[in-house]
């Protein structure tokens, strides 16, 4: 069984066409076309192989924070229903969406110096989806995802930017078995800009003779930080990034609970 979908390009077109003129650091992340489809472990006892979708369940957060404010929204999309959220902050914005379609999330983020002295604009799009699988069953993911960070800085001030995307299979019990993470960054002692474009297949494989549950969990995360001080040190951006991961992916699995 196959769900094919689409992301929208224009989606990533209008965000940086419109405001990234002004902007001094843009990140976006997206997952697409992704594909679930199975293998049967035991073609001959006459018992095929298959799924059962039992709930997806959707969730968008925009963020933006300086030192003398902070905003936050969170919405949560009725599934097949196109969504978006957007938070503006100045000339800085978080966007997070989805079209509808199964498995389909995009972020993006666009910082200025609308976030004072230090300050960051983030957005992060959730998608969870429910399996029953059937007994001697494997399940197949495969999709494409696009990750992109950009920074603009001048000698007064300093962007760290990060977008990523995340795709994790976890079982009815609660644990992680296998995942697949890609991420661009513009921190110091990086390039100004780094693009990943990927194409992703994980596999979850029902070996017993009963149905068991499983979820796929669809991530797609952009943050934009500024700073008018001095350059951190590398190891910072790695763990401003471990750290937001570690953050976005509890706060899924909590929803999803």
């Amino acid at each position: 069984m196959t769900f094919p979908l689409r992301m929208p390009l224009a989606t990533l077109a209008l965000l940086l066409t419109s405001l990234s003129a002004a902007a001094n650091g843009v990140a976006t992340s997206s997952i697409s076309n992704v594909r679930f489809d199975v293998l049967d472990l035991t073609p001959a006892d006459g018992n095929p192989a298959g799924y059962d979708i039992l709930s997806t369940h959707s969730s968008l957060f925009a963020s933006a924070y300086t030192s003398t404010a902070e905003y936050y929204a969170a919405g949560y999309p009725t599934p097949a229903i196109p969504a978006a959220l957007r938070l503006g902050l100045g000339g800085s914005v978080a966007e997070a969406r989805t079209s509808g379609a199964l498995a389909d999330v995009f972020a993006g983020a666009i910082g200025d110096a609308s976030l004072g002295g230090y300050g960051a604009v983030g957005g992060t799009s959730n998608q969870a989806v429910h399996f029953m699988l059937r007994p001697h069953t494997v399940l197949t993911i495969g999709g494409h995802l696009s990750t992109l960070a950009e920074r603009w800085g001048t000698p007064a001030e300093y962007y760290d930017v990060v977008g990523m995307a995340h795709v994790g299979i976890i079982d009815g019990d609660g644990y992680t078995f296998t995942q697949f993470t890609r991420q661009s960054l513009a921190f110091a002692d990086w390039p100004d800009r780094m693009m990943v474009e990927d194409d992703f297949m994980l596999a979850f494989a029902n070996g017993s003779g009963e149905y068991r549950p499983v979820s796929v969990y669809f991530q797609a995360l952009s943050n934009v930080t500024r700073m008018a001080a001095p350059v951190p040190e590398p190891a910072a951006g790695w763990l401003l990034c471990a750290g937001l991961l570690a953050l976005a992916a509890r706060r899924v699995v909590r929803r999803a609970r």
